[in-house]
């Protein structure tokens, strides 16, 4: 091999190292990070959801209960 090749080699394999981890960024973005418009909600959905939600009520961790 000539001096040449080395560094023109591995020019291409950065180059395609690179194209291939963008090629599969966008493939795992298009597949679990872009929601079609009708699945998104606003603020206005979100605080509703949030703030409908029954209350916990706190549970009773006494043994024996009325002891206290």
């Amino acid at each position: 091999m000539t001096r040449k090749s080395k560094p023109v080699r591995l020019w291409q394999e950065i180059a395609l190292t690179l194209t291939l981890k963008v090629l599969l960024l966008t493939a795992m973005w298009a597949v679990f990070f872009s929601a079609p418009p009708d699945q998104t909600i606003g603020g206005q959905q979100a605080a509703a959801h949030i703030f409908s939600q029954p209350s916990l009520k706190e549970q009773n961790h006494d043994a024996d209960p009325g002891t206290r």
